[in-house]
């Protein structure tokens, strides 16, 4: 079932984020998606294996789910929602897409918690929305440094 939903999930963004007009150019979107994956990559793995807050399912079809949500529909919301962030001029505009990309992140994991992909055992949604919010706010930096480093190349 979680197999199901969740590539239906990560195809549905694939297409929206696919044929909608961007402000980023790729080689940004690219950075801020392989950021992403990196960043979470390492989290993921300190919390499974070395603090053990986390048991993923051994079934394949879950965990098919937890990598395809992990590797593709997880870097797709934040470097979106970074997109986003660019048009809007408001700072509670964009202090809300953060607050909407993280929670709906931290939403999908729960989803993954209820299907028993993932098991919690010293974790918990809490400890969720902090994760994601580090992580959103180190890409979120990052970008910024990356965007300043080739406007200034563009330059020369």
């Amino acid at each position: 079932m979680a197999f199901t939903i969740y590539s239906t999930i990560t195809l549905l963004a694939v297409i929206y984020c696919t044929v909608r007009p961007k402000i980023l150019n790729s080689l940004e979107l690219t950075m801020i998606f392989l950021l992403v994956m990196y960043l979470d990559s390492n989290m993921m793995d300190l919390i499974t294996l070395n603090i053990k807050g986390i048991i993923l399912s051994k079934k394949s079809q879950d965990l098919f789910a937890f990598y395809l949500t992990f590797i593709v529909l997880y870097p797709l919301i934040i470097s979106c929602s970074l997109d986003y962030i660019r048009k809007i001029q408001a700072k509670l505009g964009k202090v809300l897409m953060i607050l909407l990309a993280v929670f709906s992140i931290v939403g999908l994991e729960q989803g993954l918690k209820y299907f028993k992909v993932l098991i919690y055992q010293n974790w918990n949604w809490s400890f969720d929305v902090i994760q994601w919010l580090c992580i959103y706010l180190i890409t979120y930096f990052l970008h910024s440094l990356f965007r300043n480093l080739v406007l200034k190349e563009l330059k020369y």
